[in-house]
């Protein structure tokens, strides 16, 4: 015989690749769901609902109900207002999943880009922004868990009044609102487009 037998598919290998593409969309739909329920979450947030920083009780006001209210009490407390990027991040992961899907069936060029780079400059953007609006506003109050600046704001703005306390008290002020300046323009320029 002369002719050559067609190539027969391997099918395990059919499988795996449209499990894959099938978990990578899936995975992508689930972040995406997630960033419109953190976001309606964080639109909705109360202050007396019941979450980890309050021992309120009784009915939920939050729109995405008492898992809503946890989601965004946790986000409050950790980065305050500033946990609103966090929508932003949860796209790019959704997006790099998305962007896989079309990679493996050939309509968009393989990207290099490093999914970790832009998720941790904007770690790092929040980190600062945080920081300044906890220097920025000092005063007590309001209705979020940890202050405007969140924890990680806190921490940021406790290392900087403690660096500015080695300094004379007349530059003191100085620094701090030096700093404060310093780390809302590094952080706002911090964030990816």
């Amino acid at each position: 015989m002369a002719g050559r037998r067609a190539a027969k598919p391997d099918w395990r290998a059919v499988l795996r690749r449209s499990l894959r593409r099938s978990s990578e969309l899936a995975g992508a739909g689930a972040l995406f769901a997630g960033m419109v329920f953190l976001a309606l979450a964080l639109v909705s947030y109360h202050q007396t609902d019941p979450s980890a920083s309050t021992a309120a009780g009784g009915e939920v006001r939050n729109w995405m109900g008492a898992p809503g209210a946890y989601a965004a009490d946790f986000a409050l407390t950790l980065f305050g207002p500033v946990s609103c990027l966090l929508l932003p991040l949860l796209y790019v992961f959704a997006r790099k999943l998305w962007r896989l899907v079309e990679e493996d069936s050939g309509t968009v060029e393989h990207s290099d880009q490093r999914w970790w780079r832009p998720i941790g400059i904007l770690m790092v953007a929040m980190v600062l922004l945080a920081t300044g609006l906890s220097l920025a506003f000092t005063r007590p109050g309001g209705s979020l868990p940890a202050s405007m600046g969140g924890i990680s704001g806190l921490l940021g703005a406790g290392a900087i009044r403690s660096l500015a306390g080695l300094l004379p008290v007349v530059a003191q002020g100085w620094a701090i609102f030096g700093a404060a300046v310093a780390c809302l323009v590094a952080g706002a320029l911090g964030v990816p487009a």
